[in-house]
């Protein structure tokens, strides 16, 4: 449900998001795939806090890479790891995020560097 959501608003409507069959018959596919953009989301759902705290913004990613299919049925877990801070004034800084996605069999289903300003 969660795919077919995502697809019909965002417009993504790319067949291997909606066809199992064409999509089994892809050589990346197992089969219907989730779409990239909603694992990105799913993971931010797994660690944003909804409260006023450190992270005043979401300023970028770097270096996006997806590794390995999703499909309907599959866990994600994901795993941050600071990477690099940046002081930009006496009230904020920037913080390079590694993020790794990982699926219920302990696989990397995608990587990308996550840029926060936080405060001090």
């Amino acid at each position: 449900d969660d795919i077919e959501t995502f697809a019909h608003f965002t417009g993504d409507t790319f067949y291997a998001h909606m066809d199992d069959e064409a999509a089994a018959a892809n050589p990346f596919f197992p089969g219907r795939v989730a779409h990239g953009y909603l694992l990105l989301s799913f993971a931010a759902g797994l660690f944003v806090q909804p409260d006023p705290g450190p992270v005043l913004a979401n300023t970028g990613l770097d270096n996006l890479r997806f590794m390995a299919p999703v499909q309907a049925g599959d866990s994600i877990k994901v795993r941050l790891v600071v990477k690099q801070k940046t002081p930009r004034n006496d009230d904020y800084g920037e913080i390079r995020w590694d993020v790794t996605l990982t699926n219920q069999k302990g696989e990397t289903v995608a990587t990308y560097d996550l840029l926060t300003m936080n405060a001090v």
